[in-house]
């Protein structure tokens, strides 16, 4: 029996410029970097009777990241030879159930991609090889400056020095648990920062809420807050006569609304169903 441990999410975006570029650069000039990798990376270990093994999705938002590490672990509950077969399963047909209308319509260039134990096993989009070398490299293991480095030297080709810029921001925390399970969450909104937890109890020890399912359910609430965020702003904007500068159309706005309204929905639904608790208390989203 596989037991998942503490599901962790992080921002992380990675500069990397060649040394020599930047020392010939003679005109003062911003030299553009060689290479840009930026994503949000959750590491789920899966510990198994002999060994853990490191699983990593990385995305291009964190409520479609999120959304796809609750499909992985959907994967490996109900069959761990996941592991021995990754090609088995249909990774690309999962994403795709997993993307919502709204981001096919507005967010094309959303991504994501599955890592087993260093192992690219699904890649969505093109032009990611950097993320792929990190992760050969990391294992499932922090992601650090000499790893990247060292990535972006084998996917440049490399010759001269690298300078690199790595940042990584823990952004949310899912501990599951024999009684509940627990997700701490750091918001950005408002353009501040704060934090809050979700705990949903389960109805008992043999019949637990699925992680998977809680899983999803905060990347519903996490994907709800970036939307009343944007309204928001764009009700600002109106207010201020600045709306017209920019490139949000009635239509966008509109399909917000909409998709907002969706996800409280699916979030009152699941609050009906289970036991959920907010500490300090529930975000509003409308």
């Amino acid at each position: 029996m596989t037991e998942i441990g503490t599901i962790t999410l992080y921002r992380e975006k990675s500069v990397v410029h060649k040394v020599e570029e930047l020392n010939d650069d003679e005109g003062g000039g911003a030299v553009p970097p060689a290479l840009i990798m930026r994503s949000n990376r959750i590491t789920i270990p899966v510990k198994g009777a002999l060994n853990t093994v490191m699983v990593v999705v990385r995305g291009q938002n964190v409520p479609g990241t999120m959304r796809m590490a609750a499909v992985v672990v959907d994967e490996i509950r109900r069959d761990d030879n996941v592991f021995k077969d990754p090609d088995a399963v249909d990774w690309e047909s999962l994403w795709r159930r997993k993307t919502s209308k709204y981001e096919n319509d507005y967010n094309r260039q959303n991504w994501v991609s599955v890592h087993i134990a260093g192992t690219t096993v699904f890649m969505g989009g093109e032009g990611r090889e950097g993320i792929a070398e990190v992760e050969s490299i990391a294992m499932g293991e922090e992601v650090t400056e000499a790893i990247v480095n060292e990535a972006a030297a084998n996917v440049l080709g490399a010759l001269e020095d690298l300078m690199v810029e790595h940042d990584s921001q823990t952004a949310l925390v899912f501990t599951p648990g024999a009684t509940y399970h627990r997700a701490a969450i750091l918001e950005r909104r408002d353009r501040k920062t704060g934090a809050f937890s979700i705990t949903v109890h389960h109805p008992s020890p043999q019949k637990p809420v699925r992680l998977s399912h809680f899983i999803s359910f905060c990347a519903d609430m996490t994907e709800a807050l970036t939307h009343k965020s944007f309204l928001d702003r764009v009700q600002e904007l109106i207010a201020e006569n600045a709306l017209s500068s920019t490139n949000i159309t009635p239509a966008l706005t509109q399909a917000t609304r909409n998709r907002r309204r969706e996800l409280i929905d699916q979030i009152d639904n699941f609050e009906e169903v289970n036991k959920v608790s907010y500490r300090p208390e529930k975000p509003t989203m409308a």
